[in-house]
């Protein structure tokens, strides 16, 4: 029986849900200006980063994925320990350079490395990694673990609302045209991660109330009649977060709603006050 690590990015968020600690988390980092770095969640969480932008909104952070020589390391002491294979799950290789990036050092270590594209981030990429993890303690190889983590990739979508495009324009996920005119105009887009894995904008709304209304009205009328695993990921939202739950349990009171926060290296993207609320097909 083949020894399987399981890797995630830190983009999933894991850090804020109960997961088997030996998933080893390969970690963003968050840079302020040019010189003042942070490792995602070790050096800088997510209560503390949305402290810090609603203070200083002026002061943009950027990402960065992990660095080569961090994946090497982990890599070659997995090889130490007697793991055969590795495989690692990253976020959407539409939103980062990551998945390329393991599938360039893979060929560089002994350790069979496999980079699977999730496609998403946030909660979904986390119950990816967390599945993976089990069917791997079940003695389950890499091969036949893909199956089931394709399958929770074709069957997942999450909607988002964000109370700024401050952030979506300043890292390039938005037009400065076009975050101009929504700003002036106070429009609030809800966007969707697609098929594909690109952010894409559904709908232009007025208001941030308006927006949520929009996206948990998508969120109804798309699972209504479907046996769904229900999560809200967001940054700094708590608010917005209560009354998601109250009026996704209306809708559905047999429904569980998890709940996790957009870690840092996302939610420099979102701004503060951003919110997704998604949904996995179980069956």
């Amino acid at each position: 029986m083949n020894k399987v690590a399981i890797l995630v990015c830190s983009n999933a968020g894991l850090d804020y849900l109960d997961y088997p600690k030996d998933i080893i988390i390969l970690r963003s980092v968050i840079q302020f200006g040019a010189n003042e770095t942070y490792d995602d969640f070790v050096e800088m969480d997510a209560e503390t980063f949305y402290k810090r932008i609603l203070n200083n909104p002026n002061d943009i952070p950027r990402t960065a994925y992990v660095s080569p020589g961090k994946m090497i390391a982990y890599f070659e002491q997995l090889e130490k320990e007697g793991y055969e294979e590795a495989l690692v799950i990253t976020i959407s290789s539409k939103l980062s350079g990551l998945y390329e990036a393991v599938n360039r050092i893979a060929s560089e270590v002994k350790i069979k490395v496999t980079a699977f594209d999730s496609l998403t981030l946030a909660y979904a990429e986390a119950y990816m990694a967390l599945e993976a993890h089990r069917l791997a303690s079940e003695g389950k190889s890499v091969a036949e673990i893909i199956p089931y983590l394709e399958k929770i990739r074709d069957n997942d979508r999450i909607y988002f609302a964000v109370s700024t495009l401050l952030y979506l324009v300043k890292n390039g996920r938005l037009s400065k045209l076009m975050g101009t005119l929504g700003t002036m105009m106070q429009m609030k887009p809800m966007l969707v991660i697609g098929d594909d894995g690109k952010v894409e904008t559904l709908e232009k709304i007025r208001t941030v109330h308006k927006a949520h209304q929009r996206v948990l009205e998508q969120y109804i009328e798309d699972t209504k009649d479907k046996h769904v695993l229900t999560y809200i990921s967001h940054a700094y939202a708590d608010e917005y977060v209560d009354w998601f739950k109250t009026e996704i349990k209306k809708a559905f009171p047999e429904r569980d709603v998890v709940v996790a926060y957009l870690t840092p290296v996302v939610g420099a993207h979102t701004g503060p006050g951003g919110i997704g609320i998604g949904y996995i097909v179980l069956d």
